[in-house]
């Protein structure tokens, strides 16, 4: 038998689409349980080895010439075949996908054994038990054994160094601990091998399949839950407290944000009048905005005005208004001066430690002459308070610049200062 060189060819965007499939909807997937665990590690774990070990038997070249007697290249490719096919059972396991189609199947290795009870799957694992990992004592195995036990010393490659019955691709020398026979060579092709495995790397699409079915269904079961509407509320902040816990049940740890600091502006009780006329013009954007939360929750999407409230939306950018209004950021050259200014403010809005508050307000009195166009501190009380009105004015210098937010609030006085003319209506609608 001539040497031959051989490489597998595996299939890698079966395994990208599984991972495109699982972070699709990964609120969901991340609460998929197994048993009484979260499965989430489980699952990301499986996608990882089936992108790192998919792509290294992809290169692994057998029967190069580099080993004579004991075909390490051989051992190497068994194991680490193993890997992508045991993730690819857990993976099925986890999601209930029926896994008849490569438990049962016979046509691969047309091994039955001598009970007739042989499969694929078992032959496989008779092999790489004798190859590799059991060497010294293959016991399992029984329908394939001659003895209660056997061993194998080496497997080699068939490069014309037997004589008879010589067509297989590599064999496995096995002694068989019986006093009448010395040994026996159990035939391995790999043409066979590799069948095995790339219908295992196959059945990923069933799963990936499954997995999009699970997901549509939590889906639908959350759309028939009907979220409270305002009205059924005696306060506004009840309304927002439920729906933050909707958020929790729907999207989970996966949530981009919770109604913490929504809740608790709407809460607050300004210290200086001067603001509030302006606060409440910030609340009725956020009002306006929630609207469309509401939507997007009940009908577990961004896509589209009704669930995101952007009527001049940006391509390839999963945001709404009320993510916009949540976190104010115009973009302007303005802006981006006190961008680190304003990134160490934010220690006011939670209990960060006194070192953190007190470098927070020497950043806040360092971005005065940008904040307090829009706002005023004298006589702020608590930190919240000065953390709320600092997105105050950032949420007015949006309404001053071409942005996203801009645009998607309407141009009415219960929302701005001032209008924008028809004029300046068109230029900014119009702005990329």
């Amino acid at each position: 038998m001539t040497k031959e060189v051989f490489q597998i060819c595996l299939d890698p965007t079966i395994i990208e689409m599984l991972r495109d499939k699982v972070n699709e909807q990964q609120n969901i997937t991340i609460n998929k349980k197994d048993g009484e665990q979260r499965a989430w590690d489980k699952i990301c774990a499986i996608m990882d080895r089936l992108d790192d070990t998919v792509d290294y038997l992809n290169r692994i070249k057998l029967n190069t010439g580099r080993y004579s007697r004991s075909a390490f290249d051989f051992y190497d490719f068994l194991n680490n075949a193993s890997v992508v096919v045991d993730c690819i059972k857990q993976l099925a396991k986890l999601f209930d996908v029926p896994d008849d189609k490569i438990k049962l199947s016979t046509n691969i290795f047309n091994q039955l054994g001598k009970d007739e009870q042989g499969t694929d799957e078992r032959y496989f694992e008779y092999i790489r038990s004798l190859c590799s990992v059991h060497p010294i004592e293959t016991s399992r195995h029984k329908r394939y054994q001659d003895n209660k036990f056997e061993c194998s010393p080496y497997v080699m490659w068939n490069n014309e160094l037997i004589g008879y019955d010589n067509d297989c691709d590599i064999y496995a020398v096995v002694y068989t601990n019986k006093d009448e026979d010395s040994f026996k060579r159990v035939k391995i092709y790999i043409s066979q091998i590799f069948e095995y495995v790339k219908t295992r790397v196959e059945f990923v699409k069933d799963i990936t399949d499954e997995i999009d079915q699970y997901q549509k269904a939590i889906i639908a079961d959350f759309k028939q839950k009907t979220i409270k509407q305002e009205s059924e509320f005696d306060t506004y902040i009840e309304y927002l407290k439920n729906l933050d816990k909707e958020l929790n049940n729907r999207f989970g740890s996966e949530r981009i944000y919770n109604f913490d600091y929504i809740i608790k502006l709407f809460e607050l009780k300004l210290s200086n009048y001067e603001n509030q006329h302006k606060m409440n013009l910030y609340l009725n954007a956020l009002k306006y905005a929630i609207n469309f939360e509401h939507n997007s929750m009940q009908n577990m999407s961004y896509e589209g005005f009704e669930n995101n409230g952007l009527i001049y939306a940006k391509n390839n950018l999963e945001t709404s208004l009320y993510i916009e209004l949540h976190s104010p950021n115009s973009r302007s050259s303005e802006r981006k001066k006190y961008s680190y200014n304003l990134e160490k403010i934010y220690y006011l809005s939670y209990d960060s430690g006194e070192n953190n508050k007190e470098w927070a307000y020497t950043q806040l009195r360092d971005a005065h002459t940008f904040l307090e166009k829009y706002v005023t501190f004298q006589g702020a009380q608590s930190d919240f308070e000065h953390y709320a009105l600092v997105q105050l004015a950032l949420y007015f210098d949006c309404l001053e610049n071409k942005c996203l937010l801009n645009k998607n609030i309407p141009n009415e006085l219960k929302y701005r200062r001032s209008l924008l003319s028809n004029e300046e209506w068109k230029e900014l609608v119009l702005y990329k």
